[in-house]
């Protein structure tokens, strides 16, 4: 229900067109991404602490904003957490890839685990392309 609720709201803050437009856009930016780590040979796991502190860093450069205020800070970070994302989405599936190679492993709290991951990696791509492509209602 909560996510209902927040994800409302860009109804009532971006024009229709545009949202369709831009989750479309996401959606196969989003494909795009998952092919590439899926395609991958390469095991992608050193790359978690970079994406553990980028992640920490985006989330306190968007407190501090909170406070500031500036456009420009803003447009940054979106542009940084949308990069951030993509690296974390090509990342996250290069992971499930060697998840479902491993042996012996409990595989219904596996499916579920890299499904929220999935879904968390594309609402993040999708609301970062919204706020910086889309078209705001008057």
């Amino acid at each position: 229900m909560i996510n209902g609720v927040t994800l409302s709201v860009i109804f009532a803050v971006f024009e229709l067109s545009s949202i369709i437009t831009l989750f479309i856009a996401s959606a196969v930016i989003y494909a795009v991404l998952a092919l590439i780590g899926y395609k991958t040979k390469a095991n992608l796991t050193s790359w978690s602490p970079y994406i553990t502190v980028f992640l920490i860093a985006g989330i306190v450069l968007s407190i501090i904003n909170l406070f500031l205020k500036n456009s420009l800070l803003d447009i940054g970070l979106d542009w940084f957490i949308l990069v951030l994302f993509m690296g974390i989405t090509i990342y996250d599936i290069n992971k499930m890839k060697l998840l479902a190679e491993a042996p012996n492993l409990n595989s219904e709290k596996i499916h579920i685990y890299c499904a929220m991951q999935l879904y968390l990696d594309f609402i993040n791509i999708f609301l970062r392309i919204l706020s910086i492509f889309g078209k705001r209602r008057n």
